[in-house]
């Protein structure tokens, strides 16, 4: 090579044949990767992949994935392109459901179109088309009047007083049927032809003097100290007038008979029977004896310990005592209160 003059700037060189380069250092090439030197040190560039993608495969689980060469030319490769299953948090491939599909509506990996919805569901068997519903109650939004059959426009579902009274109704006479079930009505809205009241309640009085024991003792209902264990007394019954029950016995005495159970019994002669014949026992009401501070109440209207407290116009009444255990001589003070039905 032949210098011309000192130095020379910006020089390409061009070679026709092949370079070999001596005693190269080893180092770390800093860009570039196709050229480098072969195993005599003549510098040489890569073999260039030039090959194409022979084949698709479609049935990949991974969304993309490309293989080793595969036919005879260099470079040739297959790909597998895979696209992963849709879920309810990741997005995928999904089938598209048939109408069987969509009606069962079991299925959790299918999508439903518009036309597999509508052929599915509207005016199929699956849904019942009603006309009238008959039964049933409205929970949603309130409906409008205009949308109501029959209405004027001016109704709302709660009325005021005012807005009551101004509306035209309709007044009626007398009311045929129909049974009562309000607030009862005062007697001052009642006309004078009606009894206001039916039955009379009345006090009796009665007082004996006696060491009654476990022996039935008949009290005098018609004066004082006739109390007789047996019936044929005559100062014992009354006669019932009209119909009437027991309410109410009231006991108190000169003695403490807390400690023993008195046993009182209602009982009647009814007019089918001679006036001498054995009462019959109507009701029996118990509970424990008074005290000598104290008055003990003996309701017949109530948890009878056994039958009732009605009496029958005509029958005569006889009211007897039985005490649980034997008594001291006390003075037994007694106060009935009767019902009696004088409508």
């Amino acid at each position: 090579m032949k210098w011309i003059g000192q130095h020379i700037v910006d020089l390409i060189a061009r070679f026709r044949g092949d370079v070999y380069l001596e005693d190269v250092d080893t180092g770390t090439i800093a860009s570039g990767g196709n050229l480098g030197l072969d195993s005599n040190n003549k510098i040489v560039k890569a073999t260039e992949a030039t090959g194409d993608i022979t084949g698709v495969d479609l049935t990949g689980a991974s969304p993309i994935s490309i293989s080793s060469e595969t036919g005879t030319t260099s470079g040739d490769y297959s790909a597998t392109i895979g696209i992963a299953s849709a879920s309810t948090t990741a997005i995928g491939a999904v089938e598209l459901a048939t109408t069987a599909e969509t009606t069962t509506g079991t299925d959790t990996t299918r999508a439903v179109t518009p036309d597999g919805l509508k052929d599915g569901y509207q005016g199929s068997a699956n849904v019942v088309t009603v006309g009238t519903i008959a039964t049933g109650e409205w929970r949603g939004t309130a409906i409008n009047a205009a949308y109501l059959s029959g209405q004027s426009g001016t109704n709302t579902g709660d009325e005021t007083l005012a807005s009551i009274n101004a509306l035209d109704i309709t007044e009626v006479g007398t009311i045929e049927t129909g049974v009562w079930q309000g607030t009862a009505i005062a007697s001052a809205y009642l006309d004078a032809d009606t009894a206001h009241y039916s039955a009379t309640k009345q006090f009796t009085y009665h007082m004996f003097k006696d060491d009654i024991d476990t022996t039935k003792h008949y009290i005098g209902l018609q004066e004082a100290d006739a109390e007789s264990a047996t019936v044929p007394n005559k100062n014992l019954p009354f006669v019932a007038g009209v119909a009437g029950k027991l309410l109410k016995i009231f006991l108190r005495a000169t003695g403490d008979l807390s400690g023993q159970t008195l046993t009182w019994r209602l009982e009647t002669v009814p007019t089918s029977s001679n006036t001498s014949t054995a009462p019959t026992i109507v009701g029996t009401q118990s509970g424990a004896g008074c005290t000598e501070q104290t008055m003990t109440i003996y309701d017949f209207t109530t948890s009878l310990d056994g039958g009732d407290n009605i009496i029958d116009a005509g029958d005569q009444v006889l009211l007897s005592i039985q005490s649980s255990a034997s008594t001291t001589n006390f003075i037994y003070y007694v106060t009935c209160l009767w019902e009696w039905d004088l409508g």
